[in-house]
This record gives C-alpha cells, sequence and structure tokens, in this order.
C-alpha cells in the first residue's frame, strides 16, 4: 500500500473530504504489516496474464477483506482507449465495462485501475462530491483520455494524483510517437539513439491543460522499483497492481 495515498485529500493540503484511495503493491501485506516470506508475493489482481487462477480469483477477496474496503470495486475492460465509464447507480454488471476510466458521486462506490507500468491516475473534486481513476497509457495519452476524464467533473476545479508508472529512465519509444507528442518530452540515448517517453510529464502537462491546478506525483518508476510493482517492459508477461478510490460518507 502506498501510505501517502490512504487519504487522498490530504495529499493536496485539503480539508478532509471523505475521500480515500488506494495503490496496492505486488506484495500482500498481512494486517500486522511485516511480510512473512515470498509466499506474500504475488498480489496479482489481474485475471488476464495467465497468473495462477486460484490464486488470481481469491486476491480480490483478500484485497476487501485486508483495506476494509466499502464495496466490490469496479473493474474494467481496458483497452487503452478513452471512454471513461460513468457509474450512477450501485448495481454491479455481468460483464466489464469496456472503459479506461470511471467515475462516480455514489458513497461507498469502489473504482479501480489495473497497471503495470501504464500511470495509474485519481481524480478529485475539491469538495469530495466526485471522484475518477483512469488507466493512462501513451496511447490513451494520445486519444485525450484525460480531456475526457476531466469534461466528466463539469468544470468542478480537481485535485490529481499520478501513481506508479514507467518513468522517462525506462520507457525507450520509437520515433513514431513524436507526432503525439511534443518533443520536450523526449530524450535521447546517446548509444542507441532510441527515445525515452516521459509519461508522468506527458499526463501532468494534460492536466494542467485540463485546468487541473493541484497536481501531485508518486515520483516511482515500476521498473526501477521492480520489488513492489509489476512491470510489463521489464518482465513481460506479468501481474498488475491496483488503484482504487471511493467516497465515504461524511
Amino acid at each position: 500500500m502506498i501510505d501517502e495515498c490512504s487519504d487522498f485529500h490530504g495529499l493536496f493540503g485539503l480539508p478532509d473530504q471523505g475521500v480515500r484511495a488506494i495503490c496496492t503493491t505486488r506484495w500482500h501485506r498481512p494486517a500486522s504489516g511485516r511480510i512473512r516470506s515470498k509466499n506474500d508475493q504475488d498480489f496479482n489482481l489481474a485475471a488476464h496474464v495467465g497468473d495462477d487462477p486460484r490464486r488470481v480469483l481469491s486476491n480480490p477477496a483478500l484485497l476487501l477483506r485486508r483495506f476494509n474496503l466499502p464495496a466490490e470495486p469496479v473493474w474494467l475492460d481496458q483497452v487503452h482507449g478513452r471512454n471513461i465509464h460513468k457509474v450512477v447507480v450501485p448495481k454491479k454488471s455481468a460483464s466489464l465495462p469496456v472503459a479506461d476510466g470511471a467515475t462516480t458521486r455514489l458513497h461507498h462506490q469502489v473504482l479501480a485501475v489495473l497497471t503495470a507500468d501504464c500511470l495509474p491516475l485519481v481524480l478529485a473534486t475539491l469538495d469530495g462530491a466526485q471522484v475518477a481513476a483512469v488507466h493512462v497509457g501513451w496511447r490513451g495519452l494520445a486519444s485525450g483520455i484525460i480531456r475526457a476524464a476531466v469534461d466528466c467533473f463539469n468544470g468542478a476545479p480537481l485535485a490529481a494524483w499520478i501513481g506508479p508508472g514507467i518513468g522517462p529512465c525506462h520507457f525507450e519509444v520509437g520515433p513514431e510517437l513524436k507526432e503525439n507528442f511534443a518533443a520536450d518530452l523526449f530524450s535521447a540515448n546517446p548509444v542507441s539513439n532510441r527515445l525515452f517517453l516521459d509519461l508522468p510529464q506527458a499526463a501532468e502537462r494534460d492536466l494542467t491543460t485540463a485546468g487541473v491546478s493541484k497536481i501531485k506525483t508518486s515520483g516511482l518508476c515500476t521498473v526501477c522499483s521492480i520489488e513492489d510493482f509489476y512491470s510489463y517492459r521489464q518482465e513481460g508477461k506479468t501481474g498488475r497492481f491496483a488503484t482504487l478510490v471511493w467516497r465515504e460518507a461524511v
């Protein structure tokens, strides 16, 4: 768990408006907080990556108990697009919504995104009346997912938290991405002549452009922090960690 994100509004020096957020790691930390052994690793929450199905199916239930979630999260079928699912009634769907973000004004409705190098983004109005969780990869950024997410708040002032994702130190990309992002978001490797994209900075810039003034980033790279987070770029076939947000009744 990323402790700094357990009280979302506390990140920005704002009054507690009942917004809670959690970012898991690849470790199952028992209630005592003490990791017993390597068996506590593998807190993978994605069922589509070829992991042991028995363990994967047990992890969401463990997530609810470990963090005392008020409800089962709304999971998404993430497709690297720009669709934001609006949760307006506390009703569980038979199938996962095809979207890369979700937003709600409901109390105790947990929203979730899964990542392993892409950026998890949490948004909340400053009065805590609405929240969103968004999966942000380079394709989503290029298609305008941050603008789509911010637009769901109808101009309300927002705070944003950008969670752990691949950093500019490791996000090597091809020259074809130059048409999608500003030139100063790239750096070049003088040896390989390959480009590195600053994904967190690109997301922060889109948030600023969309009118979000209170922005904080975790500063954590999933590749540099491979012991704690899953990284698709580093590991190939790997799990996913979750970022969750919800509103508590205050």
